[in-house]
């Protein structure tokens, strides 16, 4: 028998080409609806409230600069307790601003969604997607 490769690569070359059309349009609606969720509207519309809250821009950049500035103690694992306290008071009070709160939790819940959404594709498609598309982050992980 002959493959069917052989056979008609123009046939197989449209085929594939018809499936990854099929897959882009699968893909650009599964993004729609995503875009258009609940979860994701609520940690646009958090995100807009930080970049507009000073207390929130304040919080943030007393935190930040900060941990940076105890950078190497942490990454050498040397912070005294007074530093490691510092930077919980910090940290506790950026969390304690009501924007930075909302983000927060907005952040949680859009990372509920893709990991539900990454389950069931994973179940459509036989492997474990979020696995496959971890590069050092994101939602799925």
């Amino acid at each position: 028998m002959i493959y069917p490769s052989i056979q008609d690569p123009t046939g197989i070359a449209a085929a594939t080409r018809a499936a990854d059309a099929e897959a882009l349009a699968a893909a650009g609606t599964f993004g729609a609806a995503l875009q258009a969720s609940p979860e994701f509207v609520a940690l646009l519309a958090a995100d807009a409230a930080i970049s507009t809250d000073a207390a929130a821009t304040a919080a943030i950049g007393a935190f930040g600069t900060r941990q940076t500035e105890l950078r190497t103690e942490a990454m050498m694992g040397v912070l005294t307790a007074t530093q490691r306290a510092d930077l919980e008071r910090l940290q506790a009070a950026m969390l304690a601003v009501p924007s930075i709160a909302s983000y927060v939790a907005a952040t949680a819940a859009f990372q509920s969604v893709c990991r539900e959404t990454a389950a069931v594709v994973s179940a459509q498609i036989g492997i474990d997607f979020a696995a496959n598309c971890r590069s050092g982050g994101g939602c799925c992980g």
